[in-house]
This record gives structure tokens, C-alpha cells and sequence, in this order.
């Protein structure tokens, strides 16, 4: 029996979802690439995967440590699922050694049938559970409004997207060993090119095995679960320097951090709006056939008072993007808050969205000990 396209990819996707790689963004992300890279007959080479999926800016003819390590963390991470979750699956994935190509082998443990179910003796009651399932669901859930439609109403879970600080590991300021946050170094090729002009630190730092976030995360975590738990919807914590372009298309995302940090987002933000452009740590509106064409700082030097940005708009594969921009804590935290509050919503949409699903907002923040005290729009950009 040989396995279609579509029967593959359900059996990558249960392994994506599994205990073993929900909670490591870049395995699970680099087994959906190596995936379709396999059946695209792609030629699998370390320096082909640097670029494509590490997004590395040329081949580098030297070993590439960092392919090998994470695809030898990736193979570790199916043994423990296929020990423990996946030991009574009927097909087996692998990645063989020295090879990055996916392969598919049949399971030669034997499973035990499942009863069979007596669907005769079920059936007078089948009408009844489905008239108190749909009496229920009518009652409880929601419908959910307009702004968030696409997020909500859709079977497929959301990614919500935390702006975190990449870290590096090794001598401090005070010549101890521990974490240092570089705001220049962002990402894991940014720092191997550091490494590349500085070779001289290459036995003394490494980057961090974890990265670290502001109370703003949590803020605005509780917030957005609010909002889905009472539309029984969910969705999974992914964090910006440990996310790749896969990870980001794969399904409809939310981003709720700094625009400091460089994250990707920032890119697709520019891709999805035809009238604004995050370019030098400011906004720039333009080409609007109504709206002046304007600038708006972004790098506040005060954590009192900032600009946010708050933008919904198409992106790649058929999804959407929902992002909040800001330099600091207030900004993000108190336009989440506006957007989860069912009232605002209402507002906001009855007054700037009566013909259009996307859109950009500009708002001024005020706040004292990173939370807000006032939000002020500034203009709303429909398209």
C-alpha cells in the first residue's frame, strides 16, 4: 500500500500536533519543510536548507552546524514521539541518518482491533444528542464579531505570535557568565554573521537556549484567550525568534510585540498594506487618495508615551494577519485590550469598517508604569 500526498501530510500534521512537538516551534516547523521538500523531489543539502528555510542570505561551502544540530534534534524528538504517543501508529516517518529526505514505512506492531460499534442500537437516540448538541452550541457560543471572523470561525487554530529578545550566552558587562540582549542581533543568522565579522568571539559567546519577554506577553495572552474561550476556539503560543517563514504561513497569526526586535512580521506588515510601510523605526503613510501622506515616530525614547500600530490585512497562503505594534509595553497592551472588548469592537466596526475587512490603525498611548491611562486614534486606514 503505498500512501497518497494528502494521507502524508495528515501523518505529519498529528506529529506537529503531538506533546512531543507542540512546544518546539522550529522542529515542528522544520519537519513540515523537509516534508514538502521531499515531495517536490527537492534536493536536500545543508546549504539548501540554511537558505530556504533558516533564511541565510548565501551558501556557505564550510559544515553548517546549525542544519545538522536541529535536524538531529528533530530525529531525536520522533523517537521519543514514536516510544510513547506514536508507538501504535500504523505508519512510521523517519529522517535517516546523513540524509534530510522524509520516508514512510508501515509499522510492524500489531494493533488490536477496536469493537466494533452497533450503530442499529444507537440510532433512536442519535436525533435526540443532536438536537441538544445544536440547542447547546446555539446558546453558548457566540457569533463572533466581524474584525475577528476569520480567526473565530474557522476550524483551523490560530498562532499567536509573541514578540520576544533574542539572547546571547557568555561574558557580561561585568566580565561574569550570563545572558546579554544586543538590540542589533535579533536572530540566529544575525548573530553568525557577527561571529563572521568578529571571529574573535567565537569561543566566548553562543546564542541563548532561551530568549526572554516583558509582562506585556502575559497581558495580552489573558486578553486574546479571553476572546477565544468564549467563541471555544484556541490557539498556540509561538515566539518571534524561535519562528520561521514556514511557521508563519501555515496558518492565521497574531502578533503582539515591539517592532525593535526586527521580527518578520514587519515584512509581511509592508507586503499587506498597500498605503503603509514600517521603514527606520517609522511608520509612513502614503499614496492615499484621501489621507495625507504622513510619518509617525515609532522609536519613543519615553516609556510614558508611544505610537501603536494595530493592522489587519491579507497574507501569503490564503491566510490572515492580525498585529500589534509598538516600542514598548503600553502601546501593545492597552490596543489588544480595545480589540478583545466585544463594545469597542462593535464601535470600531460600525464606524471605520461598513465596506472593508482590513484595516491600519494609528493610536497614541499614554501610560504610567507600563499600562496605559490613554488611548488616542489617530487616523484608521480602511482597505
Amino acid at each position: 500500500m503505498q500512501l497518497t500526498p494528502s494521507q502524508k501530510q495528515e501523518i505529519v500534521t498529528k506529529i506537529r500536533n503531538s506533546s512531543t512537538l507542540k512546544n518546539a516551534p522550529t522542529s515542528s516547523a522544520l519537519l513540515q519543510y523537509l516534508h514538502e521538500a521531499t515531495l517536490k523531489n527537492t534536493v536536500l543539502k545543508e546549504g539548501v536548507i540554511d537558505i530556504e528555510f533558516f533564511g541565510s542570505k548565501e551558501i556557505e561551502e564550510r559544515n553548517n552546524p546549525r542544519v545538522r544540530v536541529n535536524v538531529y534534534n528533530l530525529r531525536k524528538k520522533l523517537v521519543s514521539y514514536y516510544t510513547e504517543e506514536g508507538k501504535e501508529d500504523l505508519w512510521r516517518l523517519s529522517i535517516e541518518k546523513g540524509q534530510y529526505k522524509v520516508s514512510f514505512a508501515k509499522s510492524e506492531i500489531y494493533t488490536k482491533p477496536k469493537r466494533k460499534i452497533n450503530w442499529k442500537q444507537l440510532i433512536p437516540y442519535t436525533g435526540l444528542v443532536i438536537a441538544i448538541a445544536t440547542i447547546i452550541s446555539m446558546n453558548t457560543t457566540p457569533k463572533a464579531p466581524k474584525i475577528w471572523k476569520s480567526f473565530l470561525e474557522t476550524e483551523e487554530h490560530s498562532n499567536l505570535f509573541i514578540g520576544d529578545h533574542f539572547g546571547i550566552t557568555g561574558t557580561t558587562i561585568t566580565n561574569g557568565y550570563g545572558w546579554t540582549r544586543d538590540f542589533n542581533i535579533n536572530t540566529t543568522n544575525e548573530f553568525y554573521q557577527l561571529l563572521d565579522a568578529q571571529p574573535e568571539l567565537r569561543d566566548k559567546i553562543k546564542p541563548a537556549q532561551y530568549s526572554y519577554s516583558t509582562r506585556m506577553s502575559a497581558i495580552t495572552t489573558q486578553k486574546l484567550q479571553e476572546l477565544y474561550q468564549q467563541h471555544d476556539r484556541k490557539f498556540e503560543i509561538r515566539f518571534s525568534t524561535q519562528t520561521s517563514i514556514p511557521e508563519i504561513k501555515e496558518r492565521n497569526a497574531i502578533y503582539v510585540g515591539p517592532t525593535k526586535n526586527k521580527n518578520q512580521f514587519l515584512t509581511f506588515f509592508n507586503e499587506g498594506n498597500p498605503y503603509c510601510k514600517i521603514k527606520e523605526e517609522q511608520l509612513v503613510v502614503s499614496k492615499h487618495p484621501e489621507i495625507k501622506d504622513i510619518k509617525i515616530p515609532l522609536n519613543s525614547k519615553t516609556t510614558t508615551e508611544e505610537y501603536a500600530i494595530v493592522s489587519k490585512y491579507a497574507s501569503i497562503g490564503n491566510k490572515e494577519h492580525f498585529v500589534f505594534f509598538s516600542q514598548h509595553d503600553i502601546g501593545v497592551s492597552a490596543t489588544v485590550a480595545y480589540f478583545t472588548n466585544l463594545d469597542s469592537i462593535a464601535q470600531f466596526e460600525k464606524k471605520y469598517l461598513p465596506k472593508h475587512q482590513h484595516f491600519t490603525a494609528i493610536y497614541k498611548v499614554k501610560g504610567l508604569n507600563r499600562t496605559d491611562t490613554n488611548l488616542k486614534l489617530i487616523q484608521v486606514i480602511p482597505f
